[in-house]
């Protein structure tokens, strides 16, 4: 054995399956891949990767083997071979624990965003309104010698008189008179009609910032559409946010989604649920909490070239501690009973 050359590890942060502390690594796939080792009899070093370059310095065989909590699925192992399933896992939820309360200057930014869209269409019947009754009034009016003869000009100044009226404006500025009784009808009609405005208005308002309050209790994967979340990018937990429907803010490190999280810059954090609960735990334990069920259930392992020679080892190697009991050991110190 002492001449084998060691095998390139390739890892990255993602607690609690990889710590890095200042170039000693600790977490329950570091043990786990320790024992397993320990077990093939082989030496080894680790170098650290971004999570995104993982696989693909796998591939082109830069390293023997990889892990830091790596989804076994079809895509991938077009490219790479997995080993057996080393941790049961899943998605879940991550959100702020004073995500109910309502952030005035993030609520105006969101309204000049988006909210605006709800008042478009008001807004485009209430214009028609006025041009309509607009006419009417200059069609009514126009003999009475105030308004002009020309039909351009006569129907700006009927209208001027009609948003004075809606606007509740003195007769002062109207400049113009009414001399009939329908033609007083309409201009009246306008103060109703704006009042019945001003109430769709301050309702759709109302329903925009209770809609932006309630849209922040996110229970589970059903509430997630057209939710801003953050993940790392080009994981499992980003293909099911784009089939989900939701806006996809994506990070290069976990700590990067937490952060946003923190700063109100996204709606939650969707990811392996063993790594949001060890996170909400401890570290976030003051402001964050998991929340929902347990979603798009799946399993990890330890990345290998194709076709690698070491698979079959591994893989012995794995069943093994599981019949002599030390995953069992391994699994409870970091996570509990399984």
């Amino acid at each position: 054995m002492g001449n084998e050359k060691k095998l390139k590890v390739a890892i990255t942060s993602m607690p609690p399956f990889v710590f890095d502390s200042k170039g000693k690594y600790s977490g329950f796939e570091i043990e786990l891949w320790e024992m397993v080792a320990k077990e093939m009899g082989v030496h080894f070093e680790y170098a650290q990767y971004p999570f995104q370059e993982l696989i693909p310095a796998v591939k082109e065989k830069k390293v023997d083997v990889a892990f830091a909590s790596i989804t076994i699925n079809e895509q991938r192992e077009e490219v790479v071979d997995f080993s057996y399933p080393t941790f049961n896992s899943g998605l879940r939820i991550l959100l702020s624990k004073n995500r109910k309360n309502i952030d005035l200057s993030n609520t105006i930014k969101n309204f000049f965003a988006q909210g605006y869209k709800q008042f478009i269409k008001p807004l485009y019947i209430l214009l028609i309104i006025i041009f309509a009754l607009g006419n009417a009034l200059y069609f009514v009016e126009r003999s009475n010698g105030s308004l002009s003869p020309l039909y351009f000009y006569g129907t700006l100044q009927a209208t001027w008189i009609f948003l004075c009226s809606m606007l509740g404006l003195d007769g002062g500025f109207f400049v113009y008179t009414v001399t009939s009784w329908t033609g007083r009808f309409i201009v009246s009609s306008g103060q109703i009609i704006s009042l019945a405005f001003l109430g769709l208005f301050i309702g759709e308002l109302t329903a925009f910032i209770t809609a932006k309050k309630i849209r922040l209790n996110i229970d589970g994967v059903n509430d997630l559409r057209g939710k801003t979340i953050a993940t790392i990018k080009q994981t499992t937990s980003e293909v099911l946010l784009k089939n989900a429907g939701s806006i996809i803010v994506p990070v290069t490190k976990i700590e990067e989604a937490y952060e946003k999280l923190k700063k109100n810059k996204v709606e939650a954090v969707v990811f392996d649920a063993p790594i949001l609960e060890f996170y909400a735990l401890n570290d976030g334990a003051e402001w964050a909490e998991v929340v929902g069920e347990l979603f798009d259930k799946q399993d990890y392992g330890f990345v290998l070239q194709e076709k690698s020679a070491l698979r079959k080892k591994v893989n012995l190697a794995i069943l093994t501690l599981h019949e002599d009991g030390s995953y069992d050991v391994l699994h409870k110190k970091w996570f509990g009973e399984i």
